[in-house]
């Protein structure tokens, strides 16, 4: 079969395919609605008319259940993953724990309540804020090793990059480091949004951002091209085409606080999801939970269905091979390539800009 046509009827396969899943999740969230008269009829005072009742049934239990088990068989089938099996006896994650995990993925977008803070810390911040004092501290006079909370903190990345912003915050408010062991949870990322509002442009940064920079260094390219190949016409394909070059100036924006993605690259955005091969709330089946957010366990998937169906309606372990998962077909996905990760890493390869990131 010569390319052109073999292309358009993978093209036709894979619409069918995304056609089945979506309408197949609809169903499980959809409610029938049976609108009927109810006896004896009554006239409406207001309108007149026969007052009708209406009655809300969900999807029966049977059908969901029906469809559960053919989602597994259609996702074993097009290779995409099977069913997560939760492994017994893990040690559950701490509330500090799973608080770490979402922010070294999502960033710190917010600032502990005050009355969660240490009284030592607390103390030191209020003077500092409140009167005019001369540290008598440099940021080399802090160990936060000291700190108990740091054991952790610094198994992630993001948080590790923190280490002198958060010894620069201690000496701006005099902090004593013969109290280090005093500071909890909420007093470490008080002082990292401090340092965050202080220097947007040096701010923590979540691994989401990190990934889809990497992504888009890495795999810019054979993404468009494999989005592009989706569509049952030449407007489908290029539409799809604009959607990834705009989604890819989108990533190109990100973290630039002095800049702003224009509407429509930033509304390409909901059209994709990083999605988690083994999922955040699974941290604790890793030999190192901190391991979770790693760009090995990161892949990109457009946000409906394909998104939807790894965890709806059941959590699905998905290849890591893959970090593209652009298609139920394989053909329509991207594997994943080490080697060239490990030289983004190392700043071999650049960061990716289309030409148009640069006119807006």
């Amino acid at each position: 079969m010569p390319r052109k046509k073999r292309n358009q009827k993978l093209c036709e396969i894979e619409a069918g395919i995304v056609a089945m899943f979506s309408h197949k999740l609809e169903a499980l969230f959809q409610r029938q609605t049976k609108t009927y008269k109810k006896e004896p009829c009554r006239k409406s005072k207001d309108k007149g008319g026969d007052k009708k009742n209406t009655q809300n049934k969900k999807t029966s239990l049977k059908s969901i259940k029906a469809i559960k088990e053919e989602f597994s068989h259609l996702l074993a089938f097009y290779r995409v993953g099977l069913p997560h099996t939760k492994l017994v006896n893990q040690p559950e994650l701490s509330r500090e724990q799973i608080a770490l995990i979402n922010i070294d993925f999502e960033g710190l977008y917010y600032t502990p309540k005050s009355d969660t803070l240490s009284a030592a810390y607390k103390t030191a911040k209020f003077t500092a804020a409140n009167y005019d004092i001369e540290s008598r501290y440099t940021s080399g006079d802090y160990d936060l090793n000291q700190i108990p909370v740091w054991s952790e903190m610094k198994k992630f990345n993001s948080f590790r990059q923190m280490y002198r912003p958060i010894c620069k915050q201690l000496s701006l408010i005099g902090f004593n480091p013969a109290e280090l062991n005093q500071l909890n949870f909420s007093d470490t990322i008080d002082l990292i949004a401090s340092h965050n509002r202080q220097h947007p442009e040096h701010r923590l940064i979540g691994q989401r951002s990190r990934f889809l920079k990497m992504f888009a260094a890495c795999y810019g390219e054979e993404f468009i091209s494999k989005t592009s190949d989706i569509g049952n016409n030449k407007d489908e394909k290029d539409h799809n085409c604009q959607l990834a070059q705009n989604f890819l100036t989108y990533i190109y924006y990100l973290d630039c606080p002095s800049k702003k993605a224009p509407a429509e690259c930033a509304a390409s955005a909901n059209h994709f999801s990083v999605h988690h091969a083994k999922n955040r709330k699974y941290a604790n089946e890793l030999d190192d939970y901190s391991k979770i957010n790693n760009f090995s366990n990161l892949m990109l998937a457009p946000t409906f269905p394909h998104h939807k169906i790894l965890h709806t309606p059941v959590e699905i372990d998905i290849d890591q091979n893959v970090v593209y998962f652009g298609g139920f077909l394989q053909e329509f996905r991207i594997s994943r390539d080490p080697q060239k990760e490990r030289l983004y890493e190392q700043g071999l390869i650049k960061e990716f800009k289309l030409n148009h990131s640069r006119e807006h």
